[in-house]
């Protein structure tokens, strides 16, 4: 009984890892490891939302086939459905460096068939001209001057075309004849296991998590690159150890009334400590609670650890260049980052912008003519750890001609606005309405209530908040004169109501982060949404053509 049961749990558990690893593509093994970004779109989880025919029959696709320029791009939209792609898989775009490819990046799709003769017969009919070779196991063909495609019984890879030597002049970047493809193809479809990017655990843990749409960004080979060229043109050498394995993943799925997004970026091992301190406590609740929340636009706030910005600019060689540029000014770096907490949040209100008449004289005339007026409130604020210490640059700000006001400080920005900057043993806020400042300051704003998203996405080391829906209803559609603009925000108003980032804690070797773009229509998918919304936009282009 007990053997018996045994090998049933036996049984389920190998079904179960079966099941997982099934959902892992093969084809992603030929991604190599050295890719600076990859794409994924996951067709089969995005499938189960809309329909490949529910795209292709929309009039909004029909329209895009319509404006195709040339007959070969509109048969090939039009026929894709019957290319033999694999469309319940997942499709891969990955950018490699490669300076004899345009742009300096070989950029390659990896594309799962379900039905080989089928892609082939899809060639033929839509690119006649283009002639099939057979290397080996696979066919290629070039289909176009950008374009050159090889593929086997599962899998269709395509890669960006070189340009040819004669079309390169002057100080462009050196490139291999189109002779070479083949060899380049080669390549693409022979990744060894040892160099593939399959092989990398936080790769995997992205495309395991099932997303319909997954980004990676390989910031290790990205800074490589870059600080080379940096050191070559500027002097300045960092070491590669602050970004060894270093990378960021993101992954995005399409809702009902929304789109979210999770996000990590993963540090590498000589930054842990560093991040540990950046991502280890929320922005202060109590600086945020004293921001203005009526009619709120946007709010953002962090924390900065001070002891984690001391350390990252001493991880990057630049805290002594630091310390001398504060010196001509008698500060040190110690002094700044001792002053204050490393909270700051920033909160924007009552946005307007309107079109409004307005009479001027020219050369003896009476002229009328529309502006554009906004109109706003914004307010920044700064919690303070060291009064004495924070006073010193309170005190060079003066010497520099910061003008006193009464127990503040103003700036004057034009004849009408002035920025207001107000300060006590705990906070320094500054706002274009003075009245909004003494407000922070005595805490009268923290009765008032905050929207629960705005609340819920600062409760973090780092939050942002955007009320979309108030900032188009309070703009004027009829501020462009372009009818298409115009549309837009029409549009926009109907689609959008909100947006919210927000994380920054720091959890297995990386900061985390979430988004919500949130939909006024809670009931459809937002794929669906944003087809109807371009549908509206494509409308009005017409419009406008007439």
């Amino acid at each position: 009984m007990h053997r018996s049961r045994r090998s049933i749990l036996l049984l389920l558990s190998l079904v179960m890892l079966v099941s997982a690893c099934s959902r892992i593509p093969d084809h992603m093994r030929y991604i190599p490891k050295e890719a600076v970004m990859v794409t994924g779109i996951n067709a089969k989880a995005l499938g189960k939302k809309i329909a490949w025919n529910v795209i292709t029959g929309s009039k909004l696709f029909r329209e895009m086939q319509a404006r195709m320029p040339q007959k070969s791009a509109k048969d090939a939209i039009s026929g894709i459905e019957k290319a033999g792609v694999d469309a319940a898989n997942t499709f891969y775009v990955y950018v490699k460096t490669d300076n004899r490819f345009k742009g300096g990046n070989r950029i390659t799709g990896l594309v799962p068939l379900a039905d080989a003769g089928a892609w082939e017969a899809y060639v033929k009919r839509v690119f006649p001209n283009a002639q099939i070779k057979q290397q080996g196991e696979r066919k290629e063909a070039s289909l176009s001057e950008d374009l050159y495609v090889g593929w086997n019984k599962s899998l269709l890879i395509a890669i960006n075309t070189i340009a040819t030597p004669g079309n390169v002049t002057g100080d462009e970047a050196p490139v291999a004849g189109a002779a070479d493809m083949t060899a380049e193809m080669e390549n693409a479809f022979a990744v060894s296991k040892d160099n593939s990017l399959s092989g990398n655990q936080r790769f995997m843990a992205l495309e395991q998590e099932g997303h319909d749409v997954t980004f990676w960004l390989n910031y290790d080979q990205l800074m490589t690159q870059y600080s080379g060229d940096m050191a070559q043109k500027a002097g300045v050498s960092l070491s590669g150890t602050l970004w060894k394995d270093a990378v960021f993943t993101s992954g995005f799925d399409f809702k009902k009334g929304k789109i979210t997004g999770d996000m990590h970026y993963y540090v590498a091992d000589e930054m842990k400590d560093i991040g540990k301190e950046l991502g280890s406590a929320n922005a202060d609740k109590d600086m945020i609670g004293r921001l203005p929340n009526d009619s709120l636009d946007v709010l953002f706030a962090i924390h900065l650890s001070p002891k984690g910005l001391k350390g990252l600019l001493e991880k990057t060689g630049l805290l002594g260049l630091a310390n001398i540029g504060l010196s001509e000014s008698g500060l040190t770096v110690d002094n700044v980052l001792n002053s204050v907490t490393g909270d700051m949040a920033f909160a924007m209100n009552s946005f307007r912008l309107r079109t409004e008449q307005v009479t001027d004289s020219f050369m003896g005339q009476v002229v009328t003519h529309k502006i554009q007026k906004p109109t706003l409130a914004v307010s920044y604020a700064i919690k303070i750890n060291d009064r004495a210490q924070f006073q010193k640059i309170v005190d060079l700000a003066k010497a520099n001609g910061l003008r006193q006001s009464g127990n503040g400080f103003v700036m004057p920005l034009n004849t009408e606005d002035s920025v207001y900057i107000l300060l006590n043993d705990q906070y320094v806020v500054a706002s274009n309405k003075y009245m909004n400042a003494t407000r922070f300051l005595e805490g009268s704003f923290k009765s008032g209530k905050m929207p629960a998203e705005a609340a819920g996405a600062t409760a973090h080391p780092l939050g942002l908040y955007i009320d979309i829906e108030q900032l188009f209803n309070n703009t004027d559609a009829g501020i462009s004169s372009s009818p298409r603009d115009s549309a837009m925000i029409a549009e926009s108003r109907k689609l959008l109501r909100s947006f919210s980032l927000s994380g920054g804690e720091f959890k297995n070797s990386s900061f985390e982060y979430h988004l919500d773009i949130n939909f006024k229509n809670t009931e459809e998918n937002s794929i669906l949404q944003l087809m109807d919304y371009g549908m509206k936009i494509s409308e009005a282009d017409k419009v406008a053509a007439r």
